[in-house]
């Protein structure tokens, strides 16, 4: 099965913490209007993009993350690529919560990968939806995936369990 690409865009950030908004901000504003994954787009890039500045060296001084959004005929894949891995692994602070990036990225996306190259880690994933949906649509297995803006995806698709947010072009 073939994907087709109907518009991609691609935008650096400056690893810092406080750009995670403007990365949220500016992949929504790539999605059509009444996109039905509106807000799992949001969540996704946000945990993509907060797990890039936390866990890599672009998180360091003068790092950056890059996002990447593919909008297809019924779906949008997210591909957010980092500097590497930090020389010392980050530590959960004492007392710290939450969901992490595996859970909270399989709860919403259709289809989720994750590579490391010599050049940094690429954290890739696709948002599906019926064609003409208006609301939250349910998710929809997938059965091959186009695969990061880097390459063909090779990796076995997963999919969805249960669901619970203009730059250049590139």
């Amino acid at each position: 099965m073939a994907v087709t690409v109907t518009r991609a865009r691609q935008q650096a950030f400056p690893g810092l913490p406080e750009q995670v908004s403007a990365a949220r901000a500016w992949a929504v504003s790539c999605l059509p209007a009444a996109c039905p994954r509106v807000d799992d787009v949001a969540l996704v890039v946000s945990e993509l993009v907060t797990n890039a500045i936390v866990h890599s060296t672009s998180g360091l001084p003068g790092g950056t993350v890059a996002v990447r959004v593919e909008l297809q005929a019924s779906a949008v894949a997210i591909s957010v690529v980092d500097q590497g891995p930090r020389p010392v692994p980050a530590r959960r602070q004492p007392g710290a919560s939450g969901w992490g990036l595996a859970d909270i990225v399989a709860a919403l996306a259709d289809a989720y990968e994750a590579t490391t190259t010599s050049a940094g880690r690429c954290a890739w994933c696709r948002l599906d939806w019926e064609p003409g949906a208006a609301a939250h649509a349910p998710h929809i297995t997938a059965q091959q995936v186009s695969g990061p803006a880097h390459g063909a995806h090779t990796g076995a698709a997963h999919p969805a369990h249960t669901p619970t947010g203009r730059g250049e072009a590139g």
